[in-house]
């Protein structure tokens, strides 16, 4: 993947840093397909294999981080769907995840507490996922009644069927991060750290969730 692509994290579990686009609690329409908004090019681009991510990164005014992307699994919906839906085993699979506890759990809703560290800075965090599997779509949102200094937090996967045995996922993330966040910290997780950790959650998936970050060590 080359480094031309910029982005926030979805690294602290697909979620520290993943904001989703307006409207999260109301699913996202891409279409029968998932195709929508995707040119030619990008969808050449997902049939080879290759995660689609902005050329450039989205900023607002008041410092929200807007993005979206694309990717294929090798695996059908409903097997990423099952392991997406796991979300305390992002910490099997995503570099920056150091701990995650689970408060609460049922078919509905999750409530998670993470720790994070990226690059030197580490944070401690709460987030609640929402599950709708007959849509194959989840979201999350920061809980706000934790103290952290994440202030807006938010994302969603959307999957749909892609050809024989494949999946195509797409979500959408919008994130604003606290005063006293280093600049140094967001460059590098604008440029490098999200492209990685989807790249880490493909390998995890594809592999059926036998692939662990502790292989690449």
């Amino acid at each position: 993947m080359t480094k031309r692509y910029t982005s926030l994290v979805l690294v602290l579990p697909l979620t520290l840093f993943l904001q989703a686009a307006p409207g999260l609690q109301e699913r996202p329409d891409f279409g029968p397909d998932g195709l929508a908004g995707l040119s030619q090019v990008k969808i050449w681009r997902l049939n080879r294999g290759e995660i689609v991510l902005p050329e450039s990164l989205v900023q607002t005014p008041d410092g929200r981080t807007l993005i979206e992307a694309a990717l294929v699994f090798d695996r059908p919906p409903e097997e990423v769907w099952r392991l997406l839906s796991r979300t305390e085993d992002q910490v099997k699979y995503l570099g920056e995840v150091k701990k995650i506890a689970v408060l609460s759990k049922s078919p509905a809703e999750d409530h998670l507490e993470f720790t994070t560290k990226v690059l030197i800075k580490t944070f401690v965090y709460r987030q609640r996922h929402y599950f709708d599997p007959q849509h194959l779509y989840f979201h999350w949102e920061l809980d706000s009644s934790f103290p952290s200094e994440i202030k807006e937090l938010s994302g969603f996967w959307r999957l749909y069927p892609f050809g024989q045995g494949k999946t195509l996922a797409r979500y959408g993330t919008r994130v604003l991060v606290g005063f006293g966040i280093p600049k140094s910290i967001q460059t590098s997780l604008a440029k490098k750290q999200l492209p990685d950790a989807l790249q880490s959650v493909k390998r995890y998936v594809d592999s059926g969730g036998t692939w662990e970050k502790t292989q690449d060590r």
